[in-house]
């Protein structure tokens, strides 16, 4: 039998390892934030942030920068998800966050992970492992069951996907969480997750600082290293737009 997605807030809450600064700041700074980055005055604790270009992000939502917190431990953002906004592939990212839905509806599938390097060392762990990994497969068959990894960082100005560090994952069980406009959630770095968004979708992320230089990507076995596609940057006047429509919302 299919499993039943949960409804975050109606059983439990995604928000696992997740600072509660991070927490609070969703709960306290929205408008706020909001408004000083539409009029660009920044007080109370705010600071512009160290990159203002909002992007179309190839997942196809909107990534707009809007502040930061003045101990630069926290860097805030408006997300607008576009039609059939939906992660190409599982990932997980190099910083914690949480995250309110202020409108629409969008849905998070964590997968149970386990990454390990094919050569010798040892790996990493994620989602709910312990991280602890011997360098042994369990022989060919696990080998075979596992997914390529790759390493998604910014290299010369532009990401890329590296898999030379021959890491493999093994992919266990998975949970769906929906989410719905009013509910707050949050994941810590090593979370492998994929998003969908029904379009129109609306978010207010809060990010902490970066654990590592890069976040990680399941791919396809044998399918060939990808090129990161090019992220379109918006226009003042988009801008505008998606911050007004942003604080239509909160009323």
């Amino acid at each position: 039998m299919a499993e039943a997605p949960a409804r975050a807030g109606a059983g439990r809450q995604l928000v696992s390892g997740v600072a509660p600064g991070l927490l609070s700041a969703c709960d306290a700074l929205v408008g706020p934030v909001l408004l000083a980055a539409l009029e660009q005055r920044f007080t109370d604790g705010l600071r512009p942030p160290g990159e203002a270009q909002a992007f179309v992000h190839p997942n196809g939502f909107v990534k707009l920068p809007l502040a930061r917190t003045e101990d630069g431990a926290t860097r805030l953002f408006l997300h607008v998800w576009r039609a059939d906004s939906v992660d190409g592939d599982v990932h997980d990212h190099r910083w914690p966050f949480a995250s309110v839905v202020l409108r629409g509806e969008l849905s998070h599938t964590l997968t149970d992970v386990t990454v390990g390097s094919t050569s010798a060392g040892r790996g990493e762990g994620a989602g709910d492992r312990d991280g602890d990994w011997d360098g042994d497969w369990g022989g060919t068959e696990q080998l075979a069951a596992s997914l390529p990894v790759a390493r998604y960082h910014l290299r010369g100005g532009r990401h890329r996907f590296d898999v030379s560090h021959r890491e493999r994952a093994v992919v266990g069980g998975h949970s769906t969480h929906v989410l719905s406009a009013g509910r707050r959630y949050g994941m810590a770095e090593c979370t492998f997750h994929r998003a969908h968004a029904l379009a129109g979708a609306m978010t207010f992320v809060a990010r902490g600082l970066p654990r590592r230089s890069y976040s990680r990507v399941l791919l396809d076995d044998g399918a060939r290293p990808r090129e990161a596609q090019r992220w379109r940057p918006l226009d003042a006047e988009e801008r505008r737009r998606h911050l007004l429509d942003a604080l239509k919302v909160l009323g």
